[in-house]
């Protein structure tokens, strides 16, 4: 029988299932959900479409939108949503 290492219920505290904080402050989810600035919640769906809507000579979305105040992320989105219906 092989030595099997097991993990203590410490150690699992600090495992995340995939959530992560961006070089940009804003933290993931292991769904993909984004907390922006740590202010706005914004679903997968929404984040991924929101990173098509920014481009630049530094292939980067998250950078462009880091430099969007947060107000005006919830306004984009808001008119995105509306325009959906």
């Amino acid at each position: 029988m092989s030595d099997t290492n097991k993990l203590n219920e410490e150690q699992l505290d600090g495992v995340s299932g995939g959530a992560y904080t961006s070089r940009y402050g804003n933290t993931f989810d292991n769904a993909g959900n984004v907390k922006f600035k740590g202010q706005l919640d914004i679903s997968a769906a929404d984040w991924k479409w929101l990173m098509t809507q920014y481009k630049g000579k530094v292939d980067d979305p998250e950078y462009y939108a880091s430099t969007v105040p947060v107000n005006d992320i919830k306004t984009i989105l808001d008119q995105h949503h509306a325009g959906k219906r």
